[in-house]
């Protein structure tokens, strides 16, 4: 069987398609790269001889290294995903979105998650790294207000207890959307010890993010493919551990988004989880009040791509609970022909649902 490839991005050439006037483009997942040198020049002085070294090589891409540890993806020199202009210059980056008609963009991290290698080992290193990022991306997306949506990092996840006061000082920085890590080594998110973290982003009525990891899990043959793959396909269990803790149901107002895992998944998961319910109900600590699938549609959010198994399985998972993406500027992602995979969808959803998917509900949970 021979399938159609898609050549190494360099700068793609947008299809063209228009969707209806009374639909708005919003890509609720997009990547931008840190500031070169960011950690170097930014990091308060105590800090400045352990700080993480990220640079730009003309010949080799983007480099993180922390702790003289080098963070290359064993593989993928960076064609795949940091090639494109647009992944730190900014003009280049609107030029891009004014191309493919998208008015607004949820901007996640480039080589940010890098520094969860800190979070075992110097965890006060890695809450200040933090926050030098979380006040150059704010700087950043107010050159442009209401065309980038940066997502701010929650460090205090690792102190659940300071994270009220920290979102307090998010909102002033103009966030309105925040993520902590997916699986942080050493940190157990149905432990009731989190309950001040959870009532934090329910107090302050900001939806959280959770984003899919780099993880290198194989080595040798294949493994490039394998890890991918590995890392595309993460929240299952995330969402069984925040589900059948009763997160969900202890704060109905917390509102959590699942990113670039795609949203097939969802309906098999949703199945399983009610089944679950139904038949462990006599053995399961904490019990539920509702099915998994109630705590899904009324708090619950997955961002995908290109995804025309969630497209035919939409009543399944909800067609208020899915946000597309352009993923920009990843590989796996459909910057420069989203229009073709917008199209898709509206021709297979139809014109409500799409309206929603495309960017209404972007805009509605993000305020956009």
């Amino acid at each position: 069987m021979k399938f159609e490839t898609i050549p190494i991005p360099t700068e793609r050439q947008p299809d063209g398609w228009r969707p209806p006037a009374d639909i708005r483009m919003i890509s609720a997942d997009d990547h931008n790269m840190e500031m070169e040198h960011l950690w170097e020049e930014r990091l308060p002085a105590r800090f400045k001889a352990r700080a993480p070294r990220l640079w730009h090589d003309k010949a080799s891409g983007w480099h993180m290294e922390i702790n003289g540890r080098l963070f290359d993806v064993p593989g993928d020199a960076g064609q795949l995903s940091e090639s494109m202009s647009g992944m730190w210059d900014l003009d280049a980056r609107l030029r891009a979105m004014d191309a493919e008609h998208i008015e607004a963009s949820v901007l996640f991290h480039g080589k940010l998650q890098t520094l969860n290698a800190l979070i075992a080992d110097d965890k006060e290193l890695y809450m200040a790294c933090i926050d030098v990022y979380n006040e150059w991306l704010a700087e950043f997306t107010g050159r442009v207000p209401g065309r980038l949506i940066g997502v701010a990092v929650l460090p205090t996840f690792l102190q659940p207890e300071a994270s009220l006061d920290y979102l307090h000082k998010l909102m002033e920085l103009g966030y309105k959307a925040v993520q902590i890590p997916s699986y942080p080594r050493g940190v157990r998110y149905n432990s009731l010890a989190m309950e001040p973290l959870w009532s934090a982003f329910e107090e302050c009525n900001l939806p959280l993010s959770f984003h899919v990891g780099a993880v290198i899990e194989f080595a040798g043959h294949g493994s490039l493919g394998a890890n991918i793959a590995r890392n595309l396909c993460p929240f299952r269990p995330l969402l069984g551990q925040l589900m059948f803790s009763g997160v969900y149901e202890r704060h109905p107002g917390l509102k959590t988004i699942f990113t670039e895992g795609g949203a097939g998944w969802v309906a098999d998961a949703l199945y399983g989880m009610d089944k679950i319910c139904r038949e462990y109900q006599s053995v399961l600590k904490p019990k539920l009040g509702e099915l998994p699938s109630v705590y899904w549609k009324r708090q619950c959010y997955a961002t995908f791509m290109d995804d025309p198994v969630a497209m035919r399985l939409i009543d399944l998972i909800g067609e208020d609970n899915v946000m597309w993406s352009l993923d920009f500027p990843h590989a796996e992602g459909v910057h420069g022909y989203a229009g073709k995979v917008a199209k898709s969808i509206y021709d297979t959803i139809g014109h409500d649902r799409a309206k929603k998917v495309l960017g209404g509900n972007a805009a509605r949970v993000w305020g956009i």
